[in-house]
C-alpha cells in the first residue's frame, strides 16, 4: 500500500505531507477515514476527554448499525474483531467457517452445496470485493442460502461501513440484516485505534475475553466520528462525489482500461501486470496514493475531497493511463 511507504509524516483531510514537505492526495488503502485525516471535531473530542474524568461515555455506534444488531464488542484492531466474530459464531454451534477462500465469490449455487455438504457453518462475506460492485442482489442471496442452511451471516464491513459506498452500510444497499457484522478502524475517523463487532441477540452469548478494551478517548473520538458522518452529511457526499469520480475516472480511461467502483470505493482494472506496474508508477509521480494489487488499482479518497483534489485524481489517472 503506497500511503504505508510514506513515514514521519502528517495528514490533514485528504492530504498527506512527508517529511520533505512534499504533498500527496492520499485515496488509498484501510487509513483514509469518509472524514478525512484528523478532522478537528473528532481530534476536539479526544481533547476534551483529556481533560475529563476517565470515564466511559455510552458508545453510540448502535445508534447507526442495521435494526437489531444492538450488542457491541471493542476491540483495539480489526484482526481481533475478525478473531472474535468466529469465535461467537463456533460460541452458537457454527465451527466451520466459509469465505471466499472457500466459495467463489458472487457463486450462489456453490455457497448452497458447500453449506449443504459439511457442518454447520458461518458464512463471512465483504459486501464489496475489490472495487467492484457484486451482482444485483448478492447479499440478500446469501443472506437466504444461509437461512435455509441455518448458517449465520457474518458480514465484513471493514472497508464498506461507514458511508464508504455512499450508504452507512453495504448490507443496506440490498436490505439485509446479518447476525454479525463487523467494523473497522475507521470508527474513530482515523484518531484511535479501535473496530467493533455488533451482533443480534439471538447470537450473542456472554464470551469472556479480557478487560474492556475500548477506552474513553476512543470512545469520544467514536461518536464525534458518527456525528461528523452524519451532521457534514459525508454518506450522501460519498453517493454523490462517487458518481462524479466514477464518470471522470470512465472517461479518462477508456480505450486503455476500465474504471468500476461505488460510492467512495473505486479502481481501474489494468489489462495486463506490466501495464499496472506503468500505471501505478505515473500515480506516484504525480503524488496520488492508491492501493496497488495485481492489475487493479483501487481508489479509496475522503468524502472531503475538494473539486480541486477530485480534479487532481481524475487527471493523474488521465496522465498515467496516457502511458500505457
Amino acid at each position: 500500500m503506497a500511503t504505508e511507504l510514506l513515514t514521519g509524516c502528517a495528514a490533514r483531510g485528504a492530504r498527506v505531507v512527508d517529511p520533505h514537505r512534499v504533498e500527496y492526495l492520499d485515496c488509498g488503502g484501510y487509513g483514509v477515514p469518509l472524514l478525512g485525516h484528523a478532522h478537528p471535531a473528532v481530534v476536539q473530542a479526544v481533547v476534551g476527554q483529556v481533560r475529563r474524568p476517565s470515564l466511559l461515555d455510552r458508545l453510540m455506534l448502535d445508534l447507526v448499525t442495521p435494526n437489531g444488531l444492538d450488542h457491541i464488542h471493542t476491540f483495539a484492531s480489526a484482526s481481533e474483531a475478525a478473531q472474535f466474530a468466529v469465535a461467537l459464531a463456533q460460541a452458537n454451534g457454527r465451527p466451520r467457517v466459509l469465505t471466499t477462500g472457500d466459495v467463489p465469490y458472487g457463486g450462489i449455487d456453490a455457497l448452497r452445496s458447500t453449506l449443504a455438504s459439511g457442518p454447520p457453518a458461518c458464512v463471512l462475506v465483504e459486501p464489496v470485493r475489490g472495487a467492484a460492485p457484486p451482482p444485483t442482489g448478492y447479499l440478500s442471496a446469501v443472506a437466504e442460502v444461509c437461512r435455509e442452511a441455518g448458517a449465520l451471516l457474518v458480514v465484513d464491513e471493514t472497508r464498506s461501513g461507514l458511508g464508504r459506498l455512499g450508504v452507512w452500510w453495504g448490507v443496506d444497499l440490498d436490505g439485509v440484516t446479518p447476525d454479525i457484522m463487523l467494523v473497522g478502524e475507521g470508527l474513530s475517523g482515523g484518531v484511535l485505534p479501535i473496530a467493533a463487532v455488533v451482533a443480534s441477540a439471538e447470537v450473542e452469548v456472554p464470551l469472556w475475553r479480557g478487560p474492556e478494551t475500548v477506552s474513553p478517548l476512543a470512545s469520544a473520538a467514536v461518536n464525534a466520528c458518527l456525528r461528523v458522518l452524519a451532521s457534514e452529511g459525508l454518506v450522501e457526499r460519498a453517493k454523490l462525489l462517487g458518481d462524479e469520480l466514477l464518470y471522470g475516472l470512465r472517461a479518462v480511461v477508456a480505450g486503455k482500461a476500465h474504471a468500476t467502483g461505488r460510492g467512495l470505493m473505486l479502481g481501474v482494472e489494468l489489462p495486463d501486470q506490466r501495464a499496472a506496474d506503468v500505471f501505478t508508477g505515473e500515480l506516484l509521480r504525480r503524488r496520488v496514493l492508491a492501493d496497488f494489487r495485481g492489475r487493479t488499482v483501487s481508489f479509496t479518497p475522503p468524502a472531503v475531497l475538494s473539486a480541486e483534489d477530485a480534479g487532481w485524481l481524475v487527471e493523474a489517472v488521465g496522465m498515467a493511463a496516457n502511458k500505457l
